[in-house]
């Protein structure tokens, strides 16, 4: 089973030495490594050219590049309609693989692709200032969508694709449907791609009946300067959330439609939280409905029941409070 790890990058001097030496320190076989950098102006690509020609002879790698920039989302498209192996993984370009993370994965990889899944999920730990610190629940063993796709909206699992490896077919199949699209207050998703990744994962793991959970914490998360995550939390933080409420909601409304079971209770979690953003993000309108208040404070109270980063309940804890239908 042929590996891809797909590196965007722009402008990523700063952090593209200690990511891509990660992933060339991958010990699995056969094995594929592409770079595709847009437009830097920095020293990126003299940096991955660097490394690409100290790679191990048994690794295909290679570095793309375009002098456009065409936003990040579609330059990830690039990379993911040029690679060759039959499961794949995007890696950003200021996180780090751990040394066993293509062997662990590649191992749930031949359990899901027995069971017809198209999704495999590890989980990450959280590198700031300099200091390194577990965030993300360790639950193992199968995850319905559902499951997934909430335990990615309360902070239970990474909302990241940094931490999931994906059959390749699937993967271009589904990840057109989260480039660009209508939403009510007219957000570039590809400019400012927040909430791309959890529409994506969310519907790779309904394609696949599930998912295989591993638990193991195999890619560290840097908070650097460049990361999109510290960018919107700092620039627009409500407009970052408005945009990855109203992707999963996208997914749980169509889900909803077609009878998809417990889709119907995310998707008026999501409605929830949206009326809770838009408040937030303001306009004469929005706050003269009185709606939006109510969904607002249920919204608040949703946070407060359900978050894992505040309950640290595991998954088998959260099936039996949702099977007794009591609120949590």
């Amino acid at each position: 089973m042929k590996l891809s790890l797909m590196i965007p990058t722009f402008n990523s001097a700063e952090t593209i030495e200690r990511t891509l030496k990660s992933v060339l320190a991958q010990r699995h076989r056969p094995l594929e490594v592409v770079v595709y950098d847009e437009a830097s102006k920095d020293d990126t690509r003299a940096i991955v050219r660097r490394l690409l020609d100290a790679a191990a002879a048994d690794i295909d790698a290679r570095l793309l590049t375009s002098d456009t920039n065409s936003g990040p989302v579609k330059a990830w498209r690039v990379a993911l309609h040029d690679i060759s192996g039959d499961w794949c993984a995007f890696v950003w370009a200021d996180d780090v693989l751990h040394a066993d993370h293509s062997a662990t994965m590649v191992a749930g990889v031949g359990r899901a692709v027995a069971a017809g899944r198209k999704i495999v999920a590890c989980t990450g730990v959280v590198e700031a200032g300099g200091q390194t610190r577990p965030y993300y629940a360790t639950d193992k063993g199968v995850a319905s969508a559902v499951e997934f796709s909430e335990g990615m909206f309360w902070r239970r699992f990474p909302l990241t694709q940094i931490c999931a490896v994906y059959e390749t077919a699937a993967a271009r199949e589904v990840f057109d449907r989260h480039i660009q699209f209508e939403n009510p207050r007219g957000y570039d998703y590809n400019r400012h791609p927040y909430g791309n990744d959890v529409g994506y994962l969310s519907e790779l793991a309904h394609a696949g009946g599930g998912i295989e959970l591993l638990g193991e914490q195999l890619v560290t998360l840097v908070d650097s300067g460049s990361s999109m995550t510290r960018r919107g939390t700092r620039e627009h933080v409500w407009q970052m959330r408005w945009q990855y409420t109203f992707n999963q909601l996208r997914v749980w409304r169509w889900w909803t439609e077609r009878g998809v079971p417990g889709a119907a209770r995310l998707r008026d979690m999501g409605e929830r939280r949206l009326a809770l953003c838009t408040l937030m993000l303001g306009g004469v309108r929005d706050r003269l409905d009185p709606r939006n208040y109510v969904r607002g404070a249920l919204a608040y109270l949703d946070f407060r029941r359900h978050d894992y980063q505040l309950n640290k309940r595991s998954l088998d804890e959260h099936r039996r409070r949702v099977a007794r239908q009591v609120p949590s």
